[in-house]
């Protein structure tokens, strides 16, 4: 009878699985059982210190993490870049080892990227002969599917694991230079249910540098003709029995497997009329027509430019052979290749649809027409037969195409100014952005879509009055934009009214176009700038995270956000980290606050290093608020009041929004300890946005709101009741009142505030309990719920709402609340969280817990003793 150990682990509660994004790295000696046998027992033990010695050293350069050398080398990478270093510099050290040894040594290596689940085992198991942690995931056995196809010295990579580790290539050096990159086709693999495409890196004399054979486990797909003879005459009975059963009731199947919301990747036009006006404008034209079909996707531009990029061609021409190349690489199913060309005396546009995998034309439409005006007519001729041909419905078809000359502009010069606009926008030359809208409104003053990008412009720089202008123009001439714009413009105008309206317009637009991304990082957008409904935002941001999207790493930067204001700092920074990884752009003041609320400033500053220009102003003049909170959360005021007092001087020269915010930034430092002038001065404010109040556009409007509401705080919080009663009075018949959260939140806070001021503490309790059980009200409500709760003798509560507060900094810093007017509250009240903990621990008799806080007070905020702030807050007996 066999004895068993006992089937429970030492430890019975379940360790703690932990959810990464890492590069996974198998790779395995060619024949070491025979090498081992021929080597000897002693000179084989020499052998593996010495291949030990490499391999780990090589582990240690590339900031890898083995996992496991029992049975070939498991190892984690964070970035796809190091896993390929690391297997670069093994490679090449097996091959000086073994030949130094005098014998022929090399490695098989599989390389993918994906989510891993990672846990450590108990020490007692550890000690019993188990590894410190595990790790699994789909990722895993990928990447050993990878290593098992591999030909001996062959590294071969997952799609996304060579798309990412070509765009780092220059970090690895003149290694870089050497280095082939090659790409083997789709395969398929056991176990793995669609097929991925394999790509190998090798330096040259090492790697083989050509297409692994197919195994039992993984095979290369290929066409039919190219398949074993009796597979292919199999599948030629099957179809020729199948013909003749169905030629008399349906149609033959399309020549190209396309199903509803595949993808396309557009070629360039091929322009041989010697009209330079269609190189710019007929691209353009034929991406707008296309994406007026919820039967076909269309890979963007900006994906394709990144996509070369990766493939170190950038500026080349898109022909049909890159367009089949990139196809292949992004996962499309087609490529439309766009052709206008002066055919006896007439102008014909005709589209190829080519079969990326055989790069041959399976369907073609065409349009003609008399004169260069008729190229739109033409061409929507061509798109009607192509989108038919690939299966969409008639029906379909008729009601989603409205003609390109209604859809965008029937002038041609309009439409280039358009399209050069469009493409500066992408590059943040905003000016130069601006000007060609500009003109193209000039030449056609009914131009809808210019006038929506106009729109966004305005509203990326603070100017209501101008955003609403351009919106105006843009619904005025509404019927000249395809529905898919329409609906967009129907969000975009909500906007001023809440953020309610238009996330419900989005959550249209995504129903009736579900591979419009912009709708969902939209809806995550206003969830978290103004919403407030952090959790939602989240969820619905998740399909914009997908490899079609060219925008995905802006769209994982916002989930870093939004974990971040959820309290998830660790999961934020993964985010933020996926969104590097992606190429993200511009400023990144959200990534370094993150680390700012795990107090790794250090980190903060380095981050903040980081980004770039984005083109404009107001922007740029935002990034400068961490020079205010930064210093405030580690206890530095006098530097903090400092450059508030110097971004006063500086803001209203960027937009008035921007001037309003320092100003109430300002004020709202000096009121934790107010000067004698302090009263007048907050008086003189209020009594501007006030007045800036009944002149407002609707967008201003909300900002606006938001600074008198701050105003009225503040004069509460300091003993001007009567100033307060007027800021509440000035706003009330104002929409904008309930309609944003954050202002619904202020004016709760504003009659807190009183009631504290009258000593009735349970009606303050009352005002904000509601909202502050919710956990997405503002951070200064929760702030004064626990003054509120502690003045009402509610010790727990009020215990329990501080440490909610102190594990939530990265709401303080993130809460947009009116353009982050609120953060260095937030991260005052943040830190006076610790130390109000201390006092509610102590009231309640929990000794331990109070010294644990206040230590983490006094560490946070080392000089606080000499902060008038601390002393107002907390007073001792």
């Amino acid at each position: 009878m066999d004895v068993f150990e006992s089937r429970t682990p030492s430890n019975p509660a379940a360790p703690a699985v932990k959810p990464m994004l890492r590069a996974v790295l198998v790779c395995d000696i060619v024949e070491s059982t025979a090498l081992v046998e021929r080597l000897g027992d002693i000179r084989a033990a020499g052998f593996l210190q010495k291949h030990d010695q490499l391999m780990l050293q090589a582990m240690k350069l590339c900031h890898g993490q083995l996992v496991d050398k029992a049975d070939g080398v498991l190892a984690l990478f964070e970035r796809p870049i190091q896993a390929l270093d690391f297997a670069l510099r093994y490679q090449r050290g097996l091959y000086e080892l073994g030949k130094s040894e005098g014998f022929d040594l090399k490695a098989r290596t599989g390389i993918h990227v994906g989510d891993v689940m990672t846990w450590a085992n108990d020490a007692r198991d550890v000690l019993a002969g188990a590894k410190p942690f595990e790790v699994e995931g789909l990722a895993k056995p990928v990447a050993a599917r990878l290593m098992g196809l591999a030909l001996p010295g062959q590294i071969l990579m997952s799609g996304m694991a060579q798309n990412l580790a070509q765009r780092a290539a220059g970090e690895l050096g003149e290694r870089a230079g050497r280095l082939r990159w090659l790409m083997h086709g789709r395969y398929r693999f056991k176990g793995v249910p669609a097929p991925m495409l394999v790509h190998e890196v090798g330096e040259p004399g090492i790697a083989p540098l050509r297409p692994p054979d197919s195994g039992a486990k993984a095979w290369r797909e290929l066409p039919l003709w190219r398949r074993p003879p009796a597979l292919a005459a199999e599948a030629l009975l099957l179809l020729a029995l199948g013909s003749a059963l169905l030629w008399s009731t349906f149609r033959s199947e399309p020549a190209i497997a396309f199903a509803e919301r595949d993808w396309v990747v557009v070629a360039d036009v091929q322009n041989r009329t010697g009209e330079d006006l269609f190189d710019e404008t007929l691209d353009v034209a034929l991406r707008i027509g296309l994406e007026q079909s919820r039967h076909i996707n269309l890979v963007s531009d900006l994906q394709i430019d990144r996509a070369l990029q990766r493939m170190q061609r950038q500026g080349q021409p898109i022909d049909r052979q890159l367009a089949s190349e990139l196809a292949l690489r992004e996962g499309a199913k087609a490529v439309i290749l766009p052709t206008v060309a002066t055919v006896g005396g007439r102008l014909r546009v005709s589209l190829e649809v080519v079969d990326p995998n055989s790069n041959t034309t399976v369907y073609s439409g065409t349009g003609d027409g008399g004169r260069a005006q008729d190229v739109l007519p033409a061409l929507d001729q061509a798109i009607a037969q192509v989108r038919g041909q690939l299966g969409e419905t008639v029906g379909s078809i008729a009601a989603t195409s409205k003609p390109l000359e209604e859809a965008t502009t029937d002038n041609l010069e309009a439409l280039r100014a358009f399209s050069l606009g469009v493409k500066a926008r992408y590059e943040s030359r905003v000016d130069e952005a601006w000007d060609l809208f500009e003109q193209a409104v000039k030449l056609d003053p009914e131009f809808s879509m210019a006038y929506l990008r106009m729109a966004f412009i305005r509203y990326s720089a603070n100017d209501g009055d101008g955003m609403e202008k351009y919106l105006a123009l843009a619904l005025k001439h509404r019927s000249h934009l395809t529905e898919r714009e329409a609906l967009f413009l129907d969000a975009a105008a909500l906007v001023p009214e809440g953020p309610e309206p238009a996330m419900r317009k989005l959550k249209v637009l995504s129903a009736m176009y579900p591979d419009e991304f912009r709708a969902y990082y939209n809806y995550a957008y206003f969830g978290l700038h103004g919403g407030q409904r952090y959790r939602e935002a989240l969820e619905q941001l998740g399909p914009a995270v997908h490899e079609q999207n060219p925008g995905r790493a802006s769209s994982a930067y916002l989930q870093g956000v939004l974990h971040s204001a959820l309290g998830e700092h660790e999961k934020a920074l993964e985010a933020f980290e996926r969104a590097e990884s992606l190429g993200i752009a511009g400023e990144r003041r959200a990534y370094a606050e993150t680390y700012a609320a795990l107090r790794r400033f250090g980190d903060a500053e380095r981050i903040r290093k980081m980004g770039r220009r984005v083109g404009l102003d107001a922007v740029e003049f935002e990034q400068r608020l961490a020079d205010i909170s930064f210093p405030l959360d580690q206890g530095r005021w006098d530097e903090a009041l400092a450059e508030a007092g110097r971004q006063v001087e500086d803001g209203a020269r960027h937009s008035k929004i921007n001037g309003w915010v320092a100003q109430g930034i300002h004020l709202t430092l000096r009121s934790y300890d107010p000067d004698p002038a302090f009263a007048d001065d907050l008086r003189a404010y209020l009594a501007s946005q006030v007045a800036e109040l009944g002149k407002a556009s609707r967008l201003d409007r909300r900002y606006l709101v938001s600074t008198v509401l701050v105003a009225g705080w503040m004069a509460a919080a300091n003993g001007l009741p009567e100033l307060a009663e007027t800021a509440l009075d000035a706003v009330d018949a104002y929409p904008e009142r309930m309609n944003f959260p954050a202002n619904a939140d202020l004016a709760s806070v504003v009659q807190a505030e009183l009631a504290l001021g009258r000593g009735e503490p349970a009606v303050a309790v009352a005002r904000l309990r509601d909202r502050a059980a919710g956990g997405e009200a503002l951070y200064l409500l929760n702030a004064v719920m626990v003054r509120a709760l502690s003045a009402a003798g509610e010790h727990e509560q009020a215990l329990a709402k501080a440490e909610w507060l102190a594990a939530h900094r990265g709401l303080a810093y993130v809460e947009f609340n009116a353009l982050n007017l609120l953060q260095p509250v937030n991260v005052i009240e943040a830190n006076l969280a610790l130390r109000a903990a201390a006092a509610e621990a102590a009231a309640l008799g929990r000794d331990r817990l109070a010294r644990q806080r206040l230590e983490a007070f006094e560490a946070a905020w080392p000089e606080h003793d000499r902060l008038p702030a601390v002393a107002r807050r907390f007073p001792k007996d």
